[in-house]
């Protein structure tokens, strides 16, 4: 089953739910707005399998916006629970760096 993060009205991330549940739980961690984390916390408790980053609250956002374009990559590099055969690893750390590219892409735009 394929999860979702929706970055922007122009983008949309899918990922297993193996991958998703990963990225939220780093995104968890990287956020200080109580709101945003409390929803979060809900996507990962209640199974939801979808983010949509255009409904957080404003810092909260900005807070994710600056994970994902930051250290998201270098975290699933060295992350010890995404362990796979090497070439699914690499693609799986692809997919992950497809996510930053699409932050670092709003945020060329304009948008935090």
């Amino acid at each position: 089953m394929a999860n979702d993060i929706f970055v922007s009205d122009e983008y949309a991330w899918t990922a297993s739910f193996g991958v998703f549940e990963w990225v939220v739980g780093f995104l968890l961690e990287a956020v200080e707005d109580a709101a945003t984390r409390e929803h979060l916390e809900l996507v990962l408790s209640a199974g939801l399998g979808a983010v949509d980053l255009r409904r957080l609250p404003e810092a909260g956002r900005a807070q994710i916006m600056r994970a994902l374009r930051g250290p998201l990559v270098p975290a699933a590099e060295s992350s010890l629970a995404l362990t796979q055969p090497e070439g699914a690893r690499r693609f799986t750390i692809g997919h992950v760096k497809v996510l930053a590219l699409m932050a670092e892409d709003v945020a060329g735009k304009g948008a935090t």
